[in-house]
């Protein structure tokens, strides 16, 4: 088993090497409209220890446990994106998630409600994303939690003062 799987990757290695080394052979007036197609394959990672999945690199921004770069799966949708993150933290507003794709000449910014999607179960509505997309997941400004933080340690202060003065 070992060895087809190696056998494999050596595969996908000399076919995206031999792409690539033709596209760099062929004349400038095509280059522009062959490399974009060349630029997809090159955001694409052979991933050791995960049975060798094709794996994509997606930045993950905002209120998620580990923002930054993540690397996922070929084929995830932005439930998995965001899992890989950590999941979101306290405060953040899964209603207003957004996607920012520039992908192989694709150019959008779209704002998805996760929450209705997770509640409704309307998962044909979570968007499969793609090598180089930002999800940005917003936090809330304020929330009833910090709310109550705040008035606990001022009832924690006024005790304080109200024993020292007494």
């Amino acid at each position: 088993m070992k060895r087809v799987k190696s056998f494999f990757s050596m595969g996908l290695t000399f076919y995206m090497m031999f792409f690539q080394l033709a596209g760099i052979s062929k004349a400038q007036s095509q280059a522009d409209s062959t490399s974009q197609r060349y630029k997809v394959a090159s955001q694409y990672y052979l991933e050791k220890g995960m049975e060798n999945k094709l794996m994509m690199s997606v930045n993950v921004w905002g209120a998620v446990e580990k923002p930054g770069a993540q690397y996922v799966p070929d084929g995830s949708d932005l439930i998995s994106v965001l899992s890989a993150a950590g999941g979101p933290v306290a405060g953040a507003k899964l209603s207003q998630v957004r996607l920012v794709r520039n992908f192989d000449g694709e150019k959008f910014n779209l704002v998805i409600d996760v929450n209705r999607c997770l509640k409704k179960g309307e998962m044909g509505k979570v968007p499969e994303i793609k090598p180089g997309d930002t999800v940005i997941v917003p936090k809330s400004r304020a929330s009833f939690g910090k709310f109550i933080t705040v008035i606990y340690n001022a009832a924690v202060i006024a005790s304080v003062v109200k024993l020292m003065t007494d």
